[in-house]
């Protein structure tokens, strides 16, 4: 079993001093405690928000993503913790190799254990470790703090002494004692260089599509499917409009930072003024139609009262909306395709 290795490293910052590392004495395996997050999508935060902590290396279902050179240090471990010096006799900071383990979300946790599995096994025989003896969990370093990365591997039936045995089997099946082709690095970089723009591929571009719809402004044509075309450009425009950034449509640092600070904030419009599904017209009662009543009345197309049932002036609002648009029919009746105008409209405020 082999895996490509992804060298991916992000600028010098907070994140990543390019002090050296003496010699790499033990591993400490990790998990982001984000679930969700993406070995890219982690490259990304780091190389542009530079908090003073870091990793080596980022695990999902699809890369072995190198963010920081093992030949240098990164803060993944607090100095003031003694545990470390006990065990190893030094900080692991400088003088350990920090494995993070992404999960959750709609990573495939079989495929990404794999990797993870075979990544400890691969840095054991890269600096003579042993996987029983020179592999320590983050939560073992640090208990009052952390509990990963049992806390996204026990969910899935792993425990700390299943997984230090898997490594074991890994190493001794795909490293130990036999000839072994050294896996060959995947260098990358040229996706993730900012300005994202029109015309870029890939992972990262997916990612920021994804953020997009989260902060409400959706791609009703092609979603989320990593080619950053006309629709994600004018989505991006949108934002940044909404949001008082300079209207180009390329994504840099500032876009970047703003759309993080909206998805942690929740404060998009599409969860600020949430719609309803389905088929909505003249008689039809209950909360659904509220969503659709302060919605309209937010944009200007004030049904008088928002009171939950659809009479004939929420019916005069959604037809006085449907004739600004020549794709909808002005019918007032509220549908899918009405809906998505509401959407569009409340995106651009």
């Amino acid at each position: 079993m082999e895996y490509p290795i992804t060298r991916d490293y992000i600028r010098f910052g907070n994140s990543r001093s390019g002090q050296k590392i003496s010699k790499v004495r033990f591993i400490v395996s990790h998990d982001t405690g984000n679930p969700g997050s993406t070995a890219y999508g982690n490259r990304n935060y780091f190389d542009r928000s530079q908090p003073s902590a870091s990793a080596h290396t980022f695990i999902d279902d699809k890369y072995i993503l190198e963010i920081i050179p093992l030949t240098e240090k990164a803060w993944h471990v607090r100095y003031n913790v003694t545990t470390d010096n006990r065990m190893f006799g030094d900080d692991a900071n400088d003088a350990a190799i920090g494995v993070e383990f992404c999960h959750g979300g709609k990573i495939n946790f079989q495929e990404a254990y794999n990797r993870y599995v075979w990544y400890h096994a691969y840095l054991c025989d890269k600096f003579n470790l042993d996987p029983k003896r020179h592999i320590v969990a983050h939560s073992t370093l640090d208990p009052s703090r952390r509990s990963d990365p049992q806390n996204a591997l026990r969910p899935h039936g792993v425990s700390w002494e299943e997984f230090i045995n898997d490594v074991q089997e890994s190493y001794n099946r795909d490293f130990k004692g036999i000839p072994t082709s050294k896996p060959k690095p995947v260098v990358a970089g040229v996706s993730t260089r900012l300005p994202i723009r029109r015309g870029n591929t890939g992972a990262f571009v997916k990612e920021i599509q994804q953020d997009l719809i989260k902060a409400g402004f959706p791609l009703p044509r092609y979603g989320a499917d990593g080619s950053f075309g006309p629709e994600t450009e004018t989505a991006v425009m949108r934002f940044q409009k909404r949001y008082g950034l300079a209207v180009d449509g390329l994504v840099g640092q500032a876009t970047l930072r703003k759309l993080e600070e909206v998805i942690k904030q929740g404060n998009s419009t599409h969860e600020e003024f949430p719609l309803p599904d389905g088929v909505w017209g003249r008689g039809d009662k209950g909360e659904e139609v509220r969503m659709i009543q302060r919605a309209l009345k937010h944009i200007n197309f004030d049904p008088k009262m928002i009171d939950g049932s659809y009479g004939p002036l929420t019916e005069d609002a959604v037809r006085r909306f449907q004739s600004m648009y020549a794709a909808l029919a002005d019918d007032g009746i509220y549908g899918p395709n009405t809906k998505k105008y509401i959407q569009l409209e409340l995106n651009d405020m």
